[in-house]
């Protein structure tokens, strides 16, 4: 959450592009230090993250590249901090994450679930889990593996595996497992997320303003 001074600062930051040349932005365009209208808020890009999608067994990379991008946005109205996800392959995808799930509140086959039950849910191909009385159903064709890194950053990235699952809500659930040093348990987190429409995001400053 930023305080009050905080966006105050972020508010002098703002120096919009003029409208004919916005029309020509998009989330895309969007880094570090970029201003975005959104869901009658303006917020400040305050990260930028990547995952480069990779083999799931070993972490290799594939012939040709394709990117996750997901921005960390702080609203200068409330100083709420919301992260949105965005990819592009053949159309623009985007998705906003709703809430941080706690791993003990993902019930499969009644009781927490364990990282031994992602890897067998993987082997299958198939699954269920319970979040809050919601069923999620693994989407095998949606299940990734990346290296996550910050924009700017070291380009060697961390290894991660995405396991997604969906309702019929029209939610999506998230359990990313996170590999540093051949680690045989890794670090686990869990999101839940839905998809929005692109065109919602009106660009006022790419970056920083120079």
């Amino acid at each position: 959450m930023m305080n009050v001074q905080e966006r105050l600062t972020a508010i002098r930051g703002l120096n919009p592009a003029p409208v004919a040349e916005r029309k020509s932005f998009d989330i895309r365009n969007l880094k570090k230090g970029g201003y975005v209208d959104w869901d009658d808020q303006t917020w400040l890009v305050q990260n930028v993250y990547l995952y480069l999608d990779v083999k799931w067994k070993d972490f290799s990379k594939r012939k040709k590249d394709y990117w996750v991008t997901e921005l960390e946005l702080v609203s200068l109205n409330t100083g709420k901090v919301c992260f949105v996800e965005w990819e592009y392959d053949d159309e623009l995808e985007v998705s906003q994450t709703d809430s941080i799930v706690p791993l003990r509140d993902i019930h499969y086959d009644g009781r927490s679930i364990k990282y031994r039950d992602l890897e067998d849910i993987a082997e299958e191909e198939e699954g269920e889990v319970i979040v809050d009385g919601t069923t999620y159903f693994y989407v095998e064709d949606d299940t990734w593996a990346g290296l996550f890194m910050k924009a700017g950053g070291s380009k060697e990235g961390t290894p991660m595996r995405a396991y997604e699952f969906a309702s019929k809500k029209d939610t999506c659930l998230t359990i990313e497992t996170w590999l540093e040093d051949n680690d045989d348990r890794p670090e686990r987190e869990a999101f839940i997320s839905h998809e929005i429409k692109g065109n919602l995001f009106e660009v006022l400053q790419t970056s920083v303003f120079k």
